[in-house]
């Protein structure tokens, strides 16, 4: 979604009840990954730059909102990993040369070393560099917006560095933090800014939304695989366009894993963990551990309700686990993957991870 768009609807009515003239000089967004909480926040970071005299900001008419979309506002400061360089709103308007300051450094830096793997981590030099350099006034307006994304990307010393900052505020500055996990984020931050839940749209205005997106691209789909693939993405109903749409490589490629670790899964006590292993251990440990994760709150799901939220399609195979688990294994298991979720960002060896968790899998039919 383009800054200068209006905001997906499912977020209208928590739009509607913000006060752009009495925002805290935090804010922490938080919610489900995949349902849009980045255009959410550049959305308010832009109303709040806007220099407009109207109500209904941002106009997207003003200079001010055009060096925003050009990304070249002087009191505007993204900071996100080099993965998702991409997201901020230099690289989403076309034919756009002109990057932010930091931006273009560290794309620089890149070119330079084109086999240097890109970070999926917030640097410590990053969050330095913007914090030392706030102290400042803002040059344009009353105020400066710095967007921090993901926030739980933060190593400890960059972790420790904001706290500080956001300990003694300077005075015309407004912290935007968005997390897609609330557990991750140290308390001390968590305390200092204004929480606010961004929820995941209704499975109905979900699968209407995707209905008309596919409409506009030309892509036709019936309503029962639209369902299918929201189903799958847990209701990230981005992430289901993506599906829906091939726009991401990485989405496509993350679809064969998980593909390859269920059909190992249904195999339930016959699973040839290895093998399976072998299959998925490349993909990042978080697509692996949701994977897992929507199998045995489908495997619950069954067991003490009947229900399948996950992977309707493999309700057969779901019953059959069901059926054979041991239900206060399964429990153990799914405290387990709890567990990993919380460490997912870690250097730890997927291989060995993925191998351990798939031999307590197969344990749970014993």
């Amino acid at each position: 979604m383009s800054v200068s768009k209006k905001l997906y609807p499912w977020f209208q009515q928590t739009w509607s009840e913000l006060m752009l003239d009495q925002v805290p000089h935090a804010m922490l967004l938080h919610g489900q990954a995949g349902i849009g909480k980045f255009d959410f926040a550049l959305h308010l970071a832009k109303a709040l730059l806007c220099e407009s005299r109207i109500k209904d900001k941002p106009c997207c008419e003003c200079e001010a909102c055009h060096w925003f979309d050009a990304g070249n506002h002087p009191d505007f400061l993204g900071l996100v990993p080099e993965d998702q360089f991409h997201l901020l709103p230099h690289e989403m308007m076309a034919g756009d040369d002109e990057q932010p300051k930091k931006s273009k450094k560290k794309t620089e830096d890149d070119t330079e070393k084109p086999d240097k793997k890109v970070s999926s981590f917030i640097k410590v030099e990053q969050i330095r560099d913007a914090l030392d350099g706030i102290n400042t006034a803002p040059h344009r307006g009353k105020w400066r917006v710095v967007l921090i994304s993901p926030i739980e990307t933060l190593q400890a010393v960059s972790a420790n560095t904001l706290l500080k900052t956001l300990e003694e505020p300077p005075e015309s500055t407004l912290f935007i933090l968005i997390s897609d996990r609330l557990d991750r984020i140290l308390p001390t931050i968590r305390s200092r800014c204004r929480l606010l839940t961004l929820n995941r749209p209704s499975k109905q205005m979900a699968l209407d939304w995707l209905a008309l997106e596919l409409v506009h691209e030309g892509v036709r789909s019936d309503s029962s695989h639209l369902e299918e693939v929201l189903g799958e993405s847990g209701g990230a109903v981005l992430d289901a366009r993506a599906r829906l749409l091939k726009l991401d490589d990485a989405v496509e490629l993350h679809q064969q894993i998980t593909f390859d670790l269920l059909k190992g899964l249904e195999q339930g006590s016959r699973i040839d963990w290895l093998a399976t292993s072998e299959l998925v251990y490349k993909a990042p440990m978080s697509v692996l551990l949701i994977g897992l994760e929507r199998w045995i709150a489908d495997i619950l799901g069954q067991q003490q309700a009947g229900y399948i939220r996950y992977y309707p399609t493999r309700s057969s195979s779901i019953i059959k686990c069901a059926e054979q688990a041991n239900s206060n294994k399964l429990s153990e298991f799914w405290r387990l993957l709890l567990d990993a979720r919380r460490h997912e960002l870690h250097a730890l060896a997927n291989k060995v991870q993925i191998e351990a968790l798939l031999i307590r899998y197969q344990d749970l039919f014993k």
